[in-house]
């Protein structure tokens, strides 16, 4: 899957508010967990009390506040088809 963006940078401040940039879309907000694709790659940011202050997908910019405790990229599933023919 090709990006409309050339990178992504992710900026945390004091464990409190979470910018990043290059977001193409979000995918789920809750209280707890905030995921969106950032250069084809599902970002998943997990914590306490978050809640989206901004989301632009077209700008590419998510900020994000609350108690982050973690910033992740999820696996990606491959296919079995994928698997086989390596």
């Amino acid at each position: 899957m090709e990006s409309k963006f050339k990178n992504h940078r992710l900026v945390c401040e004091d464990r409190k508010s979470l910018c990043i940039t290059g977001v193409e879309k979000a995918d789920n907000a809750t209280p707890n967990q905030f995921s969106c694709v950032v250069m084809g790659r599902v970002l998943v940011v997990t914590g306490k009390d978050l809640s989206v202050k901004r989301l632009d997908v077209v700008e590419g910019i998510a900020e994000i506040v609350g108690e982050i405790n973690e910033i992740k990229y999820a696996h990606e599933k491959k296919s079995l088809i994928s698997r086989i023919f390596k």
